[in-house]
């Protein structure tokens, strides 16, 4: 699978790279070391994500996450821009907190928003005007060489990923992307759910991220994925007959030592105690 590389596509000295391209064609199915958001201006296409299938048209905006799988089918007057970034960009502060949320519930669209409509939003009106101006902006903005051009153009990147987000959220009919953060974590603690991980899906820094978690949940993301395994590893001693090791595993723990410390800090037991206590009641 053919991967490209934002060193192939980003200018040296810019932090953003795009282009505008016309015409029909099949792309091969291929993924990129940056964030990518196609917007398409004119005709239709088929843009396969990760394996799914979404119509575009004009209006169509899609963000494409990083290492995502994807390619166009297109026709004969068919016109999209494409936008490339790397998370570093956001990282450094180029977009502001709010945006970085907006990210989130994009980047987290197959897990918290399951596939109907994937990362796509849809501009019409005034809002299809505004974003086409933008776009023109900015392709001027990359094409010339000003010595500013790239601090505009983030400025125009963080005014389309506004725009992105209020079309999600109408789309979603749901304003709090943590409350969707929570419900995702409550139905996914058993997987692989590291600090780093969440904090990454939504481009804010770990501790960032923690403290507005915590600050709105009274427990950061660690201790909040740590009290929903102890939860569910306590119901499943008392009302299955599995090993703990077993146990231990269907909760989310790889590491014997690990599971047996943080239950006792949880419950003052051991596993096989809390069983014992807990049956015999």
């Amino acid at each position: 699978m053919r991967v490209y590389k934002k060193d192939g596509l980003i200018a040296k000295g810019k932090t953003i790279g795009m282009h505008r391209m016309a015409g029909g064609r099949h792309e091969v199915i291929h993924r990129h070391e940056f964030i990518e958001l196609v917007y398409i201006a004119d005709g239709k296409a088929v843009e396969s994500i990760d394996g799914k299938e979404y119509k575009v048209e004009r209006g169509d905006m899609l963000f494409i996450d990083l290492g995502s799988t994807h390619n166009f089918t297109t026709h004969e007057g068919f016109t999209h821009v494409e936008i490339f970034f790397s998370p570093a960009l956001l990282e450094g502060g180029a977009v502001t907190p709010q945006n970085a949320l907006s990210l989130l519930s994009l980047s987290l669209f197959k897990e918290m928003r399951g596939e109907e409509g994937g990362g796509k939003v849809t501009f019409t009106g005034e809002d299809l005007r505004e974003v086409e101006f933008i776009l023109a902006a900015m392709q001027r903005e990359y094409e010339s060489e000003r010595s500013d051009a790239s601090s505009l153009m983030e400025s125009y990147l963080n005014i389309l990923l506004t725009k992105m987000r209020r079309k999600s959220e109408e789309a979603s009919g749901d304003k709090d992307v943590w409350e969707r953060l929570k419900a995702y974590i409550d139905a996914h603690f058993e997987e692989e759910l590291s600090l780093s991980t969440l904090a990454g899906k939504s481009f804010y820094n770990p501790s960032y991220f923690s403290r507005t978690f915590k600050k709105k949940f009274g427990a950061s993301p660690t201790e909040y994925i740590r009290a929903r395994r102890m939860e569910h590893a306590k119901l499943l001693l008392v009302t299955e007959d599995s090993s703990v090791e077993d146990i231990l595993h269907r909760v989310g723990f790889s590491d014997r030592s690990a599971f047996y410390h943080a239950f006792s800090a949880a419950t003052g037991m051991t596993p096989a105690e809390y069983r014992a206590k807990h049956i015999k009641k």
